[in-house]
């Protein structure tokens, strides 16, 4: 037996094998979610677009509510896609429940929900977001016989600019919600995070709801 066939089936030889499999599958499961992510971006950014122009049209205010349940990686990571998928249809039951006949509700991948509150000023919109903060902290969900505690961390941003383009104004209120959202997980979950502008011109955020 030649050196380089030893060599070739050695146990280093071996783990080279195994680490290029796992690095060329891992590539494509990130390449799979980011595709899975594509059309419910697009989605929600024309849903955008459409109340940012609405809102130009007829000088209507409106908010953008992200909502983020706070254990779903840990319970994909612990009980598998069946648990959360099922947690997916009950939370969003959950929260169009709480809607009224004119908002809207959209799922996003990873556990996130984005709902539009048309004709709503930031603090209903701070009211709306707090209430369903408190109905998923209420939800019983079980798994297996087993209760699962759940929690939400929710960011949302109104209307600031009429004068934008409707893509320019859909664009920066998902940002701004992006940006509130990050904001309430920092502050430790469970909460609500509203992004607003000072009098000065300056961006902070306000409106935290711990539990």
């Amino acid at each position: 037996m030649s050196q380089a066939l030893i060599k070739g089936k050695g146990p280093k030889a071996w783990w080279s094998r195994l680490r290029r499999h796992w690095q060329a599958r891992g590539s494509d499961v990130r390449q799979e979610a980011s595709a899975s992510a594509q059309p419910e971006e697009a989605q929600l950014m024309a849903a955008l677009r459409r109340e940012a122009a609405r809102a130009q049209r007829h000088g209507h205010d409106g908010a953008l509510v992200l909502l983020e349940l706070d254990p779903w990686l840990r319970l994909q990571h612990q009980f598998g896609s069946d648990c959360v998928t099922a947690l997916d249809e009950r939370l969003g039951q959950l929260v169009q429940q709480q809607l009224r006949g004119g908002d809207w509700l959209m799922r996003l991948p990873r556990g996130v929900w984005a709902a539009y509150l048309p004709c709503t000023d930031p603090l209903g919109a701070l009211d709306a977001a707090d209430r369903l903060r408190h109905r998923v902290s209420m939800l019983d969900y079980r798994w297996s016989g087993q209760a699962l505690p759940l929690s939400a961390s929710l960011g949302l941003a109104h209307w600031q600019d009429w004068q934008r383009e409707p893509q320019q104004g859909a664009d920066q209120l998902l940002q701004q919600a992006r940006q509130a959202l990050a904001m309430a997980r920092g502050a430790g979950c469970n909460c609500v995070r509203a992004y607003a502008v000072t009098p000065s011109g300056r961006n902070r955020y306000s409106g935290t709801r711990p539990a």
